[in-house]
């Protein structure tokens, strides 16, 4: 099916003229991904959110005694839901780059189509954070003289191991996806992405051609604004497949997730998470998160600040635009050129919409919110009649850029 720019009242389409295309999915596979996603329970998030991100793990910094606890619970937790590890040695993936050590666990559902199961779909999401804000070196931020000094990292990134942990095990228990899935809980990620790059560069578990996409669960059930209940699907420009499977995941369990451009987690294009190394090898990728509140990297961010209504809508979600994915006729391709289009927009316009709703209430003086507002005028100016040259579609990217840079400024 095609997904042209055509858009309805709420922005739910791509809203530009570039034409998407992914295979059609059959309602039987769409309903048996809905049954699937429709496994993972509320209380299974919060369970893992509440054992990785309490203080015996000690903010699980790679390499400390915390963490060390953390990959000693990960295995066993694996282990109790059956699922296979994915090397012969076990779960396991040590590795010592440049003095950085630890250890990426991961685990494999073979496929069941015999032509299809050596192509491999990878979820991850990394398990260490930060530590105590008294070691030294680290990067936890406490406030002088608080007696709370551990970055239990539970919204950073508990939650995002507790999705891809529930994820797999539901679509392994449904024995219904044609291509595999690989869960790897990447370790040292807070370090400089290191356990992804090495997967990626030293040791892939599989031929990085037989990835099909790669998403990276991080930073999940947060509110970087009071209610709002939406999350994003970073680097949609780089692949119109997963780009358009994220809109049809949204239209298939009614929760809207913005598949957006890169630069929405960083300036950088997008290096902040496990996604980066895979898609700087070829390979599509998805960044899936719910942006950085203001508990990211303190001792505030416990299990008490996830939203696990929200947590559960992503997993649910995230479970469903896996198995489509999984099981659809055409893998997504990879283009180097990022592809326009006003999915950004979109998904500006509708936080702007909640911070006006009241700016008040989020600290925002008279001249911030009417920043805010102007913000929002020119983003519905662009959605109204979009960009049809080269120098208008930079324009409008200079406006989303600017106003990406700023929130980043703003929230420190």
């Amino acid at each position: 099916s095609e997904v042209s720019g055509e858009s309805d009242a709420d922005g739910n389409a791509s809203g530009d003229a570039v034409v998407l295309y992914t295979a059609p999915t059959p309602a039987a596979t769409v309903a048996a991904a809905l049954a699937a996603a429709a496994t993972i329970e509320h209380a299974f998030l919060v369970d893992r959110v509440g054992a990785l991100a309490d203080d015996a793990m000690a903010g699980r910094d790679n390499n400390t005694a915390g963490g060390l606890a953390a990959r000693a619970w990960l295995v066993a937790d694996l282990k109790g839901h059956g699922l296979a590890p994915a090397l012969e040695a076990g779960f396991s993936q040590v590795f010592d780059v440049g003095g950085v050590v630890g250890a990426n666990l991961c685990a494999r559902v073979v496929g069941a189509d015999p032509a299809l199961r050596h192509e491999h779909l990878v979820i991850g999401a990394h398990y260490d954070h930060l530590g105590r804000a008294d070691a030294p070196g680290s990067a936890c931020k406490a406030k002088a003289g608080a007696t709370d000094v551990i970055c239990n990292g539970a919204i950073d990134n508990a939650a995002g191991v507790a999705v891809a942990i529930a994820v797999t095990r539901a679509l392994a228990q449904s024995g219904k996806l044609r291509r595999s899935l690989l869960l790897c809980l990447f370790d040292a990620e807070e370090d400089g992405i290191v356990g992804s790059k090495h997967f990626v560069a030293n040791a892939p578990l599989v031929p990085l051609a037989d990835i099909v996409a790669m998403f990276s669960v991080d930073n999940v059930g947060s509110q970087i604004v009071p209610g709002e209940a939406s999350s994003f699907a970073t680097d949609a420009e780089f692949s119109d497949g997963l780009r358009a499977a994220v809109h049809a995941t949204n239209a298939a369990t009614g929760y809207q997730t913005w598949p957006v451009s890169s630069f929405f987690v960083g300036q950088d294009g997008g290096g902040r998470s496990d996604h980066q190394p895979f898609r700087e090898a070829g390979v599509p990728v998805l960044f899936l998160g719910s942006g950085s509140s203001a508990v990211y990297h303190t001792p505030a961010d416990e299990p008490g600040a996830v939203d696990f209504t929200k947590l559960l809508a992503i997993a649910r979600h995230t479970a469903v635009l896996v198995a489509m994915v999984a099981n659809a006729e055409i893998r997504p391709t990879m283009t180097a050129t990022p592809l326009p289009h006003l999915d950004d927009a979109y998904a500006l316009r509708s936080l702007a919409d909640r911070v006006l709703a009241d700016p008040a209430a989020l600290g925002l003086n008279d001249g911030q919110a009417g920043l805010v507002k102007t913000w929002r005028d020119e983003l519905s100016a662009w959605i109204d009649k979009p960009p049809e040259t080269a120098a208008q579609w930079q324009s409008y990217h200079n406006l989303v850029k600017a106003i990406i840079k700023a929130v980043f400024t703003f929230a420190g």
